[in-house]
């Protein structure tokens, strides 16, 4: 067994352990009676992304221990307490559909909710929610011990161990402590060698008062495993007492209440409360501009690349120099304390020029400033590194979450599902499961962070897919709920729901196609009299339902409507009728798209002799022996116009052949 780190490539397994006499490993032998130190996958850090890959390689049948380094802080919310979002609640709805928790948690611990983009088309609706961050915290802690076959131990893992054929055999903590396993997954957040700044004072530390994790990039890049940095930042929080309510804009939750899980045992109504908007102030911005060079950043303390997405108010001020103010929102962080989160004012600047900015800003005049705002860096992985399984070239050794590049908690806990998924599979030497882009915003995700060397940290974009209205939030359990079932994710009960709520769309979509309305009918007469519309020939109700001027909802005039489908299934019903024409392109795409996939590959093409193709792919290409185009999709480090160039050489190939 080969290791790396703290046992600097010393042979070490648990038949060492009793070779000792002292007390320490009689005491550590004596446990292991008590409980096997062997699991078949061991996650590494609780945050958003462990969680979901602790709970989805357990519920697939696999023991599991998750190492966190503080069981107290599990699914913590460092930054903003919130879910959801642009293209992050489709992650979330899909995160669902598969049989994930973060959807679940979500909707038992939310504070406040809102649709955003209503006034747009389907494709970039979303649902965000503000959560109070020590119920989601509970939550997600009590799911975790509710399963019998899934441990959680305090425990910084130091050192990874390898077999003699270079697949993974076990982790080492910092103490001492050793785990056998099959499959490891890496979820490290900002932990990974993370240090916080604050002007130019620095620590070492993955989030506020909590230590980094040390070891874990000396032993990846002993295995030849790229990395470097990435960094990110949260906002001061005030005291929600010291705030002048009277000069801002209060923001209430939605009055029409919406859920991020489909299972509606969590669709539990409670009490909300508000949000709050202000605006920076031309003083802000001077006082800020003058300061630049204390930040971290512009003081160049701190090299490190920040998110493009989620700027520092530094950031907005020199990027955006024609703006005279910025949105300010003051959310909630909890239902029983009097913490708010100032979204909007992101920053590393010494913390008395905090205390006096944020006096600059309308309503916050005379606020109390109860924790200051920070930067903190910290290692990832180059993500180009994992095939689309999140398993790197390490076997059994897979990674998700921050420590791939990616920024947000749903990101995380979109791969932290998947990886999940794939380590309890590997670990009984099964096929693992890889997403396409065609079929959910994680495939689309996963091939990014696989496929395209990042620059900033990652985040999902609606505009990164190009079949963003059919990878709706809406019919996540339609596209992905089949496949949560079939690797034991699903429940019987959930099941069940769901195959009857399929039965009740398809009738009622044969219904609509298949009601036809007639000219000089009785009901086209109501049509033209109570609802004011025109119809120049017959159609079916389907017809009607696509038209703008008309929606499934106005059938209850005509006494037209199925009473048994639900608020959801009408929704789904209503979109799918009314972009049928742009739903139906983008499946024609997808379907021409598949026929590629099923490209024989020959196998004794040189990728080394195709210069048109990237050197990475080349090297990729040749290591895997991809036998068709599909396979060849799923190496990570092949980009999108190294499958363009393949093909184009294999037609090339095959037409000089005939």
């Amino acid at each position: 067994m080969i290791g790396f780190g703290f046992f600097s490539l010393k042979k070490f397994s648990p038949s060492l352990l009793r070779t000792r006499k002292s007390k320490f490993y009689c005491s550590l032998e004596h446990s292991f009676k008590i409980k096997s130190n062997k699991f078949d996958v061991i996650v590494i850090g609780a945050g958003h992304a462990g969680c979901e890959a602790a709970l989805s390689s357990c519920k697939s049948g696999a023991s599991t221990l998750l190492l966190t380094l503080n069981l107290d802080k599990v699914g913590w919310q460092p930054c903003n307490p919130s879910i959801g979002g642009p293209a992050k609640s489709t992650l979330v709805h899909e995160i669902d559909a598969l049989g994930g928790w973060m959807g679940k948690i979500t909707d038992r611990s939310f504070l406040h909710k809102r649709i955003l983009n209503v006034s747009k088309g389907p494709a970039v609706w979303s649902l965000r929610a503000q959560t109070d961050k020590r119920e989601y915290s509970e939550e997600l802690k009590k799911v975790l011990d509710s399963f019998e076959n899934l441990d959680i131990q305090e425990g910084m893992v130091y050192d990874l161990f390898l077999n003699e054929d270079y697949s993974i055999k076990g982790v080492g903590t910092y103490f001492g402590g050793f785990f056998e396993c099959e499959a490891v997954v890496l979820t490290t957040g900002t932990f990974l060698g993370g240090t916080i700044w604050v002007g130019s004072k620095k620590m070492s530390a993955g989030r506020a008062g909590e230590m980094s994790s040390f070891g874990l990039t000396e032993a990846l890049k002993k295995m030849n495993l790229g990395t470097g940095r990435l960094k990110t930042g949260t906002p001061p929080r005030i005291d929600s007492r010291t705030i002048n309510y009277e000069k801002i804009t209060k923001q209430e939750s939605d009055k029409l209440e919406s859920w991020f899980s489909f299972d509606e045992m969590e669709w539990n109504s409670k009490r909300t409360m508000n949000c709050f908007i202000t605006h920076t102030s031309l003083e802000t911005f001077s006082l800020i501009r003058e300061n630049l060079h204390l930040s971290p950043k512009y003081g160049g303390f701190m090299k490190s690349t920040g998110p493009r997405y989620c700027p520092s108010i530094e950031d907005k001020i020199v990027r955006f120099t024609g703006k005279l103010e910025h949105q300010i929102f003051l959310e909630p962080e909890g239902r029983n304390i009097n913490e708010i989160y100032v979204q909007g004012m992101s920053t590393g600047l010494p913390e008395k020029l905090q205390v006096k900015a944020l006096k600059t800003i309308s309503g916050l005049e005379n606020s109390k400033m109860v924790r200051p705002a920070y930067s903190v860096d910290y290692d990832y992985l180059f993500a180009t590194q994992l095939d689309k399984n999140l398993m790197s070239k390490i076997p059994g050794l897979f990674f998700a979450g921050q420590v791939c590049g990616t920024t947000g908690y749903e990101e995380a806990g979109a791969q932290g599902l998947i990886a999940g998924i794939n380590a309890s599979l590997f670990s009984k030497k099964n096929s693992m499961v890889c997403l396409t882009r065609d079929g959910s915003f994680i495939g689309t995700m996963i091939d990014d962070l696989c496929t395209k060397n990042l620059k900033e940290p990652y985040r999902v974009l609606t505009s990164r897919s190009e079949f963003r209205l059919l990878l709706r939030g809406d019919n996540a359990d339609l596209r992905l709920t089949p496949l949560g079932r079939k690797y034991g994710l699903i429940s019987n009960r959930r099941w069940e729901k769901f195959k009857l709520k399929i039965r009740r769309i398809q009738r009622e979509s044969f219904r609509l196609n298949n009601t036809i309305v007639k000219i000089n009918s009785n009901i086209q007469k109501v049509i033209q009299n109570e609802l004011h519309l025109i119809l120049k020939k017959e159609c079916s109700l389907s017809q009607l339902i696509g038209r703008p001027d008309f929606s499934y909802e106005k059938l209850s005039k005509l006494n037209l409507q199925d009473i048994e489908l639900k608020k959801n299934e009408i929704h789904q019903i209503e979109i799918e009728l009314k972009y049928k024409n742009y739903i139906e392109r983008q499946e024609t795409h997808i379907k021409n798209v598949d026929k590629v996939m099923d490209v024989k590959i020959n196998q004794n093409i040189n990728f080394m002799n195709i210069s048109q193709l990237s050197k990475e792919g080349r090297e990729k290409l040749t290591k895997k022996r991809p036998s068709s185009i599909r396979e060849a999709c799923q190496i990570g480090g092949v980009s999108t116009s190294d499958i363009q160039t393949l093909l184009m050489f294999i037609e090339k190939k095959w037409n000089s052949t005939k």
